[in-house]
Parts: C-alpha cells; structure tokens; sequence
C-alpha cells in the first residue's frame, strides 16, 4: 500500500465530487435538497418532488461512480493486491473525500460568501444555516460518524471485494 499515492487520489476525488456537487448546488441548491439539514427541508414550502429525486439519484450515481472508477483503476494501476492493502488504500482515500466535502461544501461553500446562493426557496434565514446550526444539525455528524464509521467501510470492502475478484 502506497499512502502518499492513496492520499493523493483521495485529493484527487475529492475535487472531482466536491467541484462537481459545488457547481450543481449552485445550478439548483434542490438537486440536493435532501442532503440540507432535516428541518430545512421540512420549513421548505415545497418538498423534494419525484423529479427532483430522480435527479438527485442520478447525479448522486454518477458523481460516486466517477469517483469510485477513478479510485479503483488508480489501485488496480498501481498494482496493489490483498483485500485488507485495497481496503485501507480505498478508506484513506474515501476520508480524503469526506474531509473535502466537510471543509470544501460545508463550510466554504455553505458558509461562505456563496451562502445565500444555495439557499432553497422559501427556506431564507432559518436557523440551520447559521454556522453552528448547520455543523451541530448535519455537517459534524454526518462526516464525523456516519460517513467515516458506515459509509466509507461499506465502499471500502465493496471496491477491495471488486479489485480482489476482479484480480482472480
């Protein structure tokens, strides 16, 4: 396992998803309407509609896949082998994404001086975009927990299964 090679992919997609959504929220903050916090999209006077959730999936899909086709020819390319070696290579490189999202998306971008561009319609000054509602409410959870403890173990062991049956 190479780390600095690890790391330097998780740089990489991490500006591939975080470049991507960023723009698209800033297209239509609805397209990913349900990754606002919860009482956001309840003060919203329109819910997510069917469409918009489609969209959502598909984007969603597509942005991951990228990332994910990105992080796994860049180990299959490096020649590393064994599920734990592919599996740690693919959870550094997932965290580096999750760091980005949390320091490039959540708090540059939602934050910052594009604030009030990602804002859903009708939601305007509810008190889950102010900084420490919004890191309380969604943000530290979500990349402090949830996604480094659930969700990058599952794609981890995913890709390490795919790379390892794919080498057979």
């Amino acid at each position: 396992m190479d780390v600095i090679q690890a790391f330097l992919d998780g740089v990489a997609i991490a500006a591939i998803f975080n470049g991507a959504v960023a723009t698209l929220v800033l297209i239509n903050p609805r397209f990913f309407f349900n990754s606002y916090p919860k009482d956001i999209q309840k003060a919203a006077p329109e819910q997510m509609t069917k469409q918009e959730k489609k969209i959502n999936r598909i984007l969603t899909v597509f942005i991951v896949g990228i990332c994910f086709s990105h992080s796994t020819a860049s180990i299959l390319h490096k020649g590393i082998t064994g599920f734990w070696n592919v599996f740690w290579t693919g959870y550094i490189q997932w965290s580096i994404l999750n760091l980005g999202d949390f320091f490039l998306l959540d708090f540059l971008l939602f934050q910052g001086k594009y604030k009030n561009k990602i804002v859903i319609p009708g939601t305007e000054g509810h008190k889950d975009y102010e900084f420490n509602n919004w890191m309380k409410h969604l943000a530290v959870v979500e990349h402090f927990l949830v996604i480094p403890f659930l969700f990058i173990p599952v794609v981890s062991a995913i890709q390490a299964l795919f790379i390892v049956f794919l080498g057979r």
